[in-house]
């Protein structure tokens, strides 16, 4: 086993968001935590466009990392016919997502936690009722002990897989690029559709304060030639014709929740359980608030001196209470969605194009929870249930 370097009541592994958030909670109710993250610096490499709901701004006071508001949203058919959604109010923020991540952390930092950067985790075994954490940092070899491990260590990261707690229904994988000279409505999101633009998801276009950032995810397979079609080819092309690529961003996004997210003095959250919204690939709210249910799991546990699988399952418990509900709709949807054909496509745009239908979008929409709103659009108009197959109709 060998020495062990430092001693903590809850390890993190993973220094985004939801791993900053987690050890934020945990050493505001006084117990020692600390961070490994692998990279030399918070919030690099970007791997995430940057654009979730004022909801998460409720939770970590990171308002300077705002880059604009979004108040509605641009949809367009594979054909080009668009689909103007506007709330009238704020319902997204587009955010610095480095600086966001890099406040964040420096939340969990000022409560009392530690942070390694640039330290890998290699490895873990089990003393006793204790986690031995292998990792290395600075090219040295080092090694934690803790109560309590939390993986939140993305969806490539070694946690989840390490104490065998599943894989998610499907990796999307994911390309943008930030760009100048783009064209686009100052407060809007763009979304394009269509099996030439985006198969098996979406493609957008995400304004931010002198720059914007271009996109897509796909159900399979090699997203950036999909990415460079959009400058030349199809609607998005009328909009980036003229853009200039200042970097690139790739990741992938998981959905479909972990089978399990916790084990015996374990517990996962965020992207490496699998925790995004499959409809949008956000994961930043849903992640935060399996984050606040961890810490709190994990300090109750501390308290207890019951670090086991049977009590820190009250973590799930809690989260699903939270948002299952929600998580089980969004990959309802993404099922149905993917499924959809061009011609399907554009004879939906159509249907939602009627006033009172676009009225229920306006009025109560909701990005984080959705369920409302399509119970009264399926209640005006029965026939958009043909377009969200067998599946979701299980679930009404």
């Amino acid at each position: 086993m060998g020495a062990v370097n430092e001693v903590f009541d809850v390890l993190v592994i993973g220094g985004g968001p939801v791993g900053g958030y987690t050890a934020q909670k945990v050493a505001e109710a006084g117990r020692d935590v600390a961070i490994l993250e692998e990279h030399r610096e918070i919030g690099e490499p970007v791997q995430c466009g940057g654009i979730f709901t004022p909801r998460v701004m409720d939770m970590v006071d990171c308002r300077n990392t705002i880059l604009t508001d979004i108040h509605g949203c641009e949809f367009y058919s594979p054909s080009g016919r668009e689909l103007v959604v506007d709330g009238g109010e704020t319902e997204a923020v587009v955010v610095d997502r480095a600086a966001f991540d890099r406040e964040v952390v420096k939340g969990a930092l000022h409560a009392g936690a530690t942070v390694y950067l640039g330290t890998l985790a290699t490895g873990v075994e089990r003393d006793g009722g204790d986690l031995i954490v292998h990792a290395r940092g600075n090219g040295e070899a080092e090694t934690f002990r803790c109560k309590v491990l939390v993986g939140t260590d993305g969806v490539k990261g070694n946690v989840t897989g390490w104490f065998g707690l599943g894989r998610p229904y499907r990796i999307l994988p994911g390309f943008e690029a930030d760009v100048v000279g783009a064209e686009y409505t100052s407060g809007y999101v763009k979304v394009f559709t269509g099996q030439a633009v985006a198969p098996g998801f979406f493609a957008w276009l995400v304004p931010g304060a002198r720059t914007a950032r271009a996109g897509l995810c796909l159900g399979q397979g090699n997203a950036r030639p999909y990415l460079n079609r959009m400058f030349t080819d199809g609607p998005p092309s009328r909009f980036l014709a003229n853009a200039q690529t200042l970097g690139y961003i790739t990741g992938g996004i998981p959905i479909g929740v972990a089978k399990r997210t916790y084990d015996n003095g374990v517990m996962i959250a965020g992207d490496a359980a699998f925790q995004a919204k499959a409809t949008s690939g956000g994961g930043i709210f849903t992640g935060l608030v399996c984050a606040e249910a961890c810490a709190r799991t994990a300090v109750e546990a501390l308290n207890a001196g019951d670090t086991s699988a049977a009590f820190l399952s009250r973590y799930e418990t809690r989260w699903k209470k939270a948002i299952g509900k929600e998580l089980s709709l969004y990959l309802y949807l993404h099922r149905a969605f993917v499924k959809l054909s061009d011609p399907q496509l554009e004879n939906l745009f159509m249907l939602l194009q009627n006033p009172r239908l676009l009225r229920i979008i306006n009025q109560q929409g909701d990005i984080d929870y959705p369920g409302r709103a399509i119970l009264a659009l399926l209640k005006e108009e029965p026939r958009l249930l043909k377009f969200l197959g067998p599946a979701l109709r299980a679930v009404f």
